[in-house]
């Protein structure tokens, strides 16, 4: 067990607060990922860091206190998405130093990728996502959205597959 985990289980306030202020925006960034709404992501996040404080003395082993945080996250995030009939979006906002051609043929890739990628059932945009935006480990992933290691490799290279074969696809029309 590393030692925030440590701390934070016996109630160590300023490893909390530590804890907090690290992880809050990846954590939010997270949640809107699979929420496509800032402000309920906002929420969830805070009820999963409250969650954490309050039944600290519950923290499981995980391989890392971030993988514990979103495996919370995640778990809430999908119980509001099944509550509330939605489904899990990706959007991307990056900032382009193209030309001004390049810049409308970046856009258009952007469109197609983000197309695409919302176009992945939901275990494999979680789980893309967090391996490639959030660079967690299989192990951290595995921890997270609560399959094996295996399972994880697996769905990664699947969604790989997925998203490649409907990127050339939505390209090509």
């Amino acid at each position: 067990m590393e030692d925030k985990l440590k701390l934070l289980k016996e109630g160590n306030q300023q490893a909390f607060e530590e804890f907090v202020i690290k992880y809050r925006k990846e954590a939010v960034n997270f949640a809107v990922t699979i929420l496509r709404d800032y402000h309920i992501a906002e929420d969830i996040v805070q009820d999963s860091f409250a969650f954490i404080y309050v039944y600290r003395e519950r923290i499981r082993n995980y391989s890392t206190l971030k993988s514990y945080l979103f495996s919370i996250i995640h778990n809430r995030a999908v119980d509001y998405i099944r509550k509330n009939n939605g489904d899990i979006t990706l959007e991307l906002n990056a900032i382009s130093t193209f030309s001004p051609e390049e810049q409308v043929l970046d856009e258009e890739r952007r469109k197609s990728f983000i197309k695409s990628f919302n176009n992945l059932n939901e275990k494999y945009k979680v789980v893309l996502y967090l391996y490639a935006f959030q660079e967690l480990s299989y192990k951290e992933i595995s921890e997270v959205v609560g399959i094996s290691l295996a399972q994880v490799k697996v769905t990664i290279f699947r969604g790989r597959k997925k998203l490649k074969n409907l990127y050339n696809e939505e390209i090509n029309e």
